[in-house]
């Protein structure tokens, strides 16, 4: 799509894409930022087919190198306290696959009750960009509650409806507190032990000097989590 308007450009993005939200600039826009208002992503074209079909021939011994380095980085950190893996158990024939945006569960009563802000604050001063959270439960986001994404003068939701919605069934306690209890991992795409080692001992220095931690934990703050979930490779 062309266009030299600028407001038929960020409609656009917001109806179809979400990895650039941060380039709308209109208010109304703005505000329903974070998830595709079409649910539409519009980024398949002929080279990505193409480019597709190669790459599916060769994902599954890519995704057998993955699972090796993530799963090598997990065992390093089994048994200590405080942190889980997402893995399934290993005797269950069943893999994460290529570990795409996996998320660690944690446990911060087993560190004395240190908040997921301050643990993954003190992992990033070791070295390991991680960070606290996931993507917020949808069930909250501007799209499903308050955006009138095709002009109906009412938000989409309920425009069609003939009672609201939108709260029916109210508070979801698992989704709502999901942010506190998970934090995202290093993602690693080759077998290099050296380097998954030293990705590891960073959080073992962390997890073994947690009552250090303690003395200046702020918390966590109220509104954690984020609506696109980005996670950093880690290359080799």
């Amino acid at each position: 799509m062309l266009t030299n308007d600028r407001e038929i450009y960020e409609r656009a993005v917001a109806f179809g894409h979400y990895e650039r939200h941060n380039e709308l600039t209109i208010d109304y826009l703005k505000e329903g930022a974070g998830v595709p208002w079409g649910g539409y992503k519009y980024r398949m074209h002929q080279m990505s087919s193409a480019v597709g079909l190669v790459q599916l021939r060769k994902y599954p011994e890519e995704m057998a190198e993955i699972d090796r380095a993530m799963n090598y980085f997990w065992d390093l950190l089994e048994g200590l306290p405080g942190i889980r893996s997402p893995r399934p158990p290993k005797d269950s024939k069943t893999t994460m696959g290529g570990w795409y945006a996996s998320l660690g569960h944690y446990k911060n009563e087993e560190l004395g009750g240190l908040s997921i802000t301050r643990f993954c604050e003190a992992v990033r001063a070791e070295g390991v960009n991680i960070l606290p959270g996931c993507n917020k439960a949808l069930h909250q986001h501007p799209v499903f509650n308050i955006v009138d994404i095709y002009k109906d003068g009412k938000p989409t939701r309920i425009a069609n409806s003939p009672e609201d919605v939108r709260n029916i069934g109210g508070p979801l306690p698992v989704s709502d507190g999901i942010q506190k209890k998970v934090f995202g991992v290093p993602w690693f795409k080759k077998f290099y032990p050296e380097i998954i080692e030293e990705y590891a001992s960073a959080f073992k220095k962390v997890i073994e000097n947690y009552k250090e931690l303690l003395k200046d934990d702020p918390g966590d703050p109220p509104d954690m989590g984020r609506w696109m979930l980005s996670v950093k490779a880690v290359k080799g």
